[in-house]
């Protein structure tokens, strides 16, 4: 690499492995192959919400229609139609749901000092453009702001949004000044990664004059304006570490790209690779460990997955990930999820489920095998915590597929303020929505669950 020579937020307080396979398959009958899972839910931490945000104790979110959404589409992925108006409700803290307003917008809303922030459609000449608004909690006094597209993520009272195609802004939600981080550089697309409080990570691809291949810059850069670049990427690395098979072998290959990024105190933990085919199949890629000033970077495995857990207990760390058998790195020549320790000790009771995907962390999931029921890894501490039990999604009638048909698809999950919500979309195969190959659906009932964790209670809040 061009900077430097590359060699190949939970704490488990009171617990030691024994406790935690103790903890481990206490209740349910489902029998997971990963673990420890844990049906208690006392000291289940927050996540980082999108479609559900928490203001003064009370819970906020959109309710659709089915004229709000697309009625088909590829893999069952439905959008939501432009310029429609959708109810605003607010879920109290007695459990009461109200309507509070109407709103416009769609995907992810934010309520940060006393502002909702989010984005929605706005005509523009003959076509239509995203662009990122905030009003009050009940919809009214909106104010748009120059930032198009959609909000990225919020990092304390920082409203972190795309910036045209190209750029990156944030809004201080203390005052509404909107900054500008990553400006447009010659259509170089700045790609957001994280962000704390402090600073923001993100990358660009940019041409390399001497090859046929863009070079991938990661950047750092504070609420200031002052960006650094941490580290140069080059597609010869790439090739040097998988092979050049990757390329001469392999169809419509992508340019390099970051799939999963996580941070854990002042360390950084990334995948790099590419995509092939006309499917853009992950190509595989290393995965790198780094400071956050950009020094002591290194390849820790490589893997035909972009996928990887982080185990930090605050004395020891690992990452799990697939290692590929001819690869470079300490985990070649493994097969499944194995463990790479960055210090401390081994732990000999983690076993990471191969399904996680941690594009938001932390991140709930629908764990489909033996049956549908929902998980949630909420840190670093290795435990996945079952919210709905398999005997409660069978009460429900919760089955996503059917004979190998895909039959339902279960979305808009996430947990706050002691409650768990999700969506559960009715499918039927449609040869109108499907290219090759590739599945399409048409969406048919849609029902909204709520279930409050304290009590077991699960209700359905509204359908359509």
């Amino acid at each position: 690499m061009t900077a430097a020579a590359v060699s190949a937020v939970g704490l488990l307080t009171g617990f030691g492995t024994d406790s935690i396979a103790e903890k481990t398959q206490e209740a349910g009958s489902a029998q997971y192959n990963f673990g420890p899972v844990s049906y208690d839910l006392t000291n289940l931490p927050p996540m980082k919400n999108k479609l559900y945000t928490a203001w003064e104790g009370k819970i906020y979110y959109r309710q659709y229609s089915d004229e709000d959404m697309e009625e088909g589409g590829l893999w069952g992925e439905f959008s939501p139609i432009a310029g429609t108006k959708k109810e605003l409700m607010c879920v109290e803290r007695d459990g009461s749901v109200a309507q509070v307003g109407v709103d416009y917008g769609y995907d992810g809303m934010y309520i940060v000092e006393d502002r909702m922030y989010s984005q929605k459609w706005k005509p523009q000449g003959t076509s239509e453009v995203s662009v990122v608004y905030s009003c009050a909690p009940d919809g009214s006094d909106v104010i748009e702001y120059d930032s198009e597209e959609r909000i990225l993520d919020v990092a304390g009272d920082r409203i972190i949004c795309s910036l045209g195609q190209n750029g990156i802004s944030w809004i201080d939600a203390r005052d509404g000044r909107e900054h500008i981080l990553a400006a447009d550089e010659s259509r170089q697309k700045a790609i957001y990664l994280d962000a704390t409080e402090e600073e923001v990570f993100f990358y660009r691809c940019m041409e390399n004059e001497k090859t046929d291949w863009a070079d991938l810059h990661l950047y750092s850069a504070d609420y200031q304006g002052h960006t650094k670049e941490l580290m140069t990427f080059t597609m010869q690395d790439y090739t040097d570490c998988m092979g050049t098979e990757v390329i001469d072998g392999s169809l419509f290959v992508s340019q390099l790209f970051i799939p999963v990024f996580q941070m854990s105190g002042d360390d950084l933990y990334f995948s790099m690779g590419t995509t092939n085919g006309n499917a853009h199949m992950y190509s595989g890629g290393p995965i790198y460990g780094m400071k956050k000033d950009g020094s002591g970077c290194k390849i820790l495995a490589t893997s035909y997955s972009e996928y990887f857990y982080l185990y930090d207990d605050k004395h020891s760390r690992s990452l799990y990930c697939t290692p590929r058998e001819d690869g470079c790195g300490p985990a070649a020549g493994k097969e499944g999820v194995h463990q790479i320790k960055l210090r401390g000790k081994m732990q000999k009771d983690i076993m990471p489920w191969e399904g996680y995907t941690p594009y938001d962390k932390p991140r709930v999931y629908l764990f489909e095998n033996p049956t549908d029921s929902i998980v949630f890894y909420p840190d670093t501490s290795g435990i996945c915590y079952v919210l709905l039990t398999v005997e409660e999604s069978e009460e429900l009638g919760l089955k996503t597929h059917e004979d190998g048909r895909v039959v339902q698809q279960v979305e808009g999950i996430e947990y706050l303020e002691g409650k768990l919500f999700f969506t559960v979309t009715d499918l039927t195969y449609s040869e109108k929505y499907s290219i090759g190959w590739r599945d399409g659906y048409e969406r048919k009932r849609s029902v909204c669950y709520c279930k409050d964790m304290e009590s077991g209670e699960i209700r359905a809040l509204y359908e359509y």
